[in-house]
């Protein structure tokens, strides 16, 4: 029995000692001032991501979030979590494309009310790389195929209507990340 333990701790530091492990993330901020009223929203979102090399092709991961909006009293927040794995299928040089499949979950807590909102999520994003440096990269996504479900929870409420959904969407915008390895 030592002796397989052994081997197994051996073998996973073997494989710790080769991989490369990968920290970053995105920070947003968006101010949405509206034209009929003297009313703005300010946005604001703080995305880490860690992820683990297991090949030049392949990696896994896991994404937190933290976001938020100022709507003047109420300052809804959001709490989400998002294993998942990237896929490189085209590499040149510092230059890579790659596909991204997340399996993520969110949950909204309305400020002012018991009302809570929770949203599963699957994805695929293509995205894109360049490494500045042995250590820096740049990241960027633009878009996703997925599917959702989103199941909203109305306090005080008979029933609340769950909705699921499906499609292809470039709203979420062009997201930038930057990178640092190990």
């Amino acid at each position: 029995m030592k002796k397989v333990l052994f081997a197994i701790a051996a073998m996973a530091a073997c494989m710790t000692a080769s991989a490369q492990v990968w920290i970053g993330g995105s920070v947003n901020l968006e101010d949405q001032g509206y034209y009929n009223n003297d009313k703005s929203e300010l946005s604001w979102g703080f995305n880490p991501t860690i992820g683990y090399v297991l090949d030049e092709n392949f990696e896994v991961g896991l994404g937190l979030g933290i976001s938020g909006s100022s709507q003047g009293d109420n300052k809804p927040m959001n709490f989400s979590i998002a294993p998942f794995a990237r896929y490189t299928f085209f590499s040149d040089g510092n230059f890579s494309m790659f596909l991204q499949g997340n399996v993520g979950y969110s949950f909204y807590k309305h400020p002012t009310t018991d009302d809570k909102d929770v949203n599963f999520e699957i994805s695929i994003e293509p995205g894109i790389k360049y490494e500045l440096t042995d250590q820096f990269a740049i990241v960027a996504k633009l878009g996703s195929l997925y599917f959702n479900h989103y199941d909203p929870k109305v306090a005080g409420a008979a029933g609340y209507t769950r909705q699921n959904g499906a499609g292809i969407s470039l709203s979420t915008g062009l997201n930038f990340g930057l990178v640092y390895s190990f």
